[in-house]
């Protein structure tokens, strides 16, 4: 669902449609000739990565917090179950208790009914419930951690992802595979991440002057979440507020400079609507910029918790 330029769209084509009108359908692309193109086509997401990295390293922390000794369900879901203990410490010590209440407040009427069966099956109920409870945060947190820390190579491993799920290249060492121009082995390297290291892409013309002004923004946004999750954190108020409000150029504080995207926005000519090209596909499989899978649902939900629990926690 990435618009892509008019030079990527007849590099994809070139990958996986060639080999067909050479008489080699069943020839799989080289995996480095793949990784080439996709890179060249991804190279304003791959800047993402920076500051993508911080952010999930912001809510790790988060969720440390959630899961340790601060964490929100433990102090307060559990109150019940220390009135329980209370209760049951009450019982087992009545009568050091009733003789220190005896003599600061004289002698009371005592009730003579004590607890019955049926309220200490309760109260042993309760605390399984607490228990069992306190356990399954345990392991939202913990499988939310895990995927957390999946994704914080995310943007440099797509290519790679989308060469072996949607196209299907050869393996590396692969020397009857398609380089381009026939069934061989390829020869160029393979680029590096990001728009300044496709210069000289050998299979994807990119003009690394004109960068992708809404990846920029996006880079924008991700910097004021991490800085926020980040006072939040020690203890500070933040208004959390949807970071793109902050990019509106309303004139608050953490709104993007006028120097660094006002003027950016308003001289650079990629802020026309791009055209958007179908995205070729081979096989019922096609290569999806897979920009809707950016912010899964379950980070989504994670960061929602992790701020209002957080903020909660510190006032």
């Amino acid at each position: 669902q990435v618009s892509l330029s008019h030079e990527c769209t007849r590099a994809i084509m070139k990958l996986m449609y060639c080999p067909h009108c050479r008489g080699m359908s069943n020839v799989k692309p080289c995996n480095n000739y793949c990784l080439n193109v996709v890179k060249g086509c991804l190279a304003n997401q791959a800047d993402l990565n920076t500051e993508w990295k911080y952010l999930m390293d912001s809510l790790v922390v988060v969720a440390d917090r959630i899961d340790g000794p601060y964490n929100v369900d433990t102090v307060i879901g559990t109150i019940h179950m220390r009135i329980a203990e209370a209760i049951s410490n009450l019982q087992e010590n009545k009568d050091s208790i009733t003789a220190k209440v005896f003599q600061g407040c004289g002698n009371p009427k005592i009730s003579t009914k004590g607890s019955s069966t049926e309220d200490k099956k309760r109260r042993g109920k309760v605390t399984l419930e607490a228990k069992s409870s306190a356990q399954a945060l345990e392991m939202l947190v913990l499988d939310a951690k895990g995927n957390l820390t999946a994704l914080k190579t995310y943007w440099i491993t797509l290519p790679g992802s989308l060469c072996s799920k949607k196209v299907m290249a050869s393996s590396v060492a692969d020397d009857k595979c398609w380089n381009g121009m026939t069934k061989g082995s390829y020869l160029p390297e393979v680029m590096g991440d990001g728009l300044a290291n496709q210069i000289n892409n050998p299979e994807v013309e990119v003009d690394i002057t004109k960068p992708d002004m809404t990846i920029r923004q996006q880079i924008m946004q991700l910097k004021i979440m991490t800085n926020r999750l980040g006072n939040a954190n020690i203890g500070n108020d933040v208004d959390f507020q949807d970071a793109s409000d902050d990019m509106s150029g309303s004139g608050s504080g953490d709104s993007c400079p006028d120097d660094v995207c006002g003027k950016r926005l308003s001289k650079s000519p990629s802020t026309r609507q791009p055209e958007t090209h179908a995205i070729p596909k081979q096989s019922g499989h096609g290569i999806n910029g897979a920009s809707s899978r950016s912010l899964p649902s379950a980070f989504l939900l994670l960061l929602s918790v992790a701020f209002i629990a957080t903020q909660q926690l510190w006032r």
